[in-house]
């Protein structure tokens, strides 16, 4: 149906999956950070304009999930199997316009935001160190 069947029913909702990369800044990985951050702007941004018109947009800001693209092929407690993240984050849905759609998502977003941003850097750097490409 869309935008506009939503717009002439005053009903929706509209979910725009993001990433936990696009909450902070994150080193080696900047263009799918800025990106992630920019779905996440847009949402709040339509969210705001929209929800006095009938409808819900939702920006969904998951880390890692279980799944062979990946490479983490069984599922742990910080990464959920698919089936179990819906689950989780679809119960989110009309109650917050942005969510990590996960609890241990949202604590680890919670840890990450308390940390000295150098701290977080340094750990985030050294972590994808390992994965970019050098040219």
């Amino acid at each position: 149906v869309g935008a506009p069947g939503m717009m002439e029913r005053s009903k929706g909702v509209n979910l725009n999956l993001s990433a936990g990369r696009g909450m902070f800044p994150v080193p080696l990985l900047t263009i799918c950070s800025a990106t992630k951050t920019f779905v996440d702007f847009f949402s709040q941004c339509l969210h705001g304009e929209y929800r006095s018109k009938g409808i819900f947009v939702q920006s969904v800001l998951p880390y890692f999930v279980a799944i062979k693209l990946a490479k983490i092929r069984k599922p742990t407690l910080d990464k959920p199997s698919p089936e179990t993240f819906v689950k989780s984050a679809i119960k989110t849905v009309g109650l917050q316009s942005q969510t990590n759609g996960y609890l241990i998502y949202a604590l680890m977003g919670l840890i990450i935001s308390i940390l000295p941003s150098w701290i977080y850097f340094k750990i985030t750097t050294d972590m994808n160190k390992s994965t970019r490409l050098t040219i």
